[in-house]
């Protein structure tokens, strides 16, 4: 599975994208920027793509700012190579879109960590 691991902002600072990767060995680890070089989605910043061959359990988070200072983004546990979990993130909710939401113990301490607000999260 190949991710791609990216912080880039527009020439005005409007825009902007942020991705996260934790590796979860009983606490989250975050994974450094490595992989090869790719070109970001705005023009400052950096952009990775790297190449997930481990085996366990990952969460990844891509967080997307709009021009109205809007966050959006999506949230995804990965066990062994394959997506375990997705969810969204989108008016301070985080909605599950599909798989286990047993997973959501993984994501919620990450969530912490960054401060990351939220006002609602629906499983069902």
């Amino acid at each position: 599975m190949e991710l791609v691991l990216e912080r880039s902002k527009s020439l005005t600072g409007k825009h902007a994208v942020r991705t996260f990767l934790f590796k979860w060995d009983g606490k989250p680890i975050e994974v450094k920027f490595t992989g090869t070089k790719i070109p970001p989605t705005y023009k400052n910043g950096e952009s990775y793509l790297l190449a997930l061959k481990e085996k366990g359990s990952f969460v990844y988070i891509r967080l997307l700012m709009n021009l109205r200072g809007r966050v959006k983004g999506k949230i995804m546990v990965i066990k062994d190579g394959n997506i375990a979990l997705e969810l969204s993130y989108r008016k301070l909710k985080i909605k599950r879109v599909s798989g286990d939401p047993a997973l959501f113990e993984l994501v919620k301490p990450i969530i912490e960590m960054l401060k990351i607000p939220t006002k609602k999260v629906n499983l069902r």
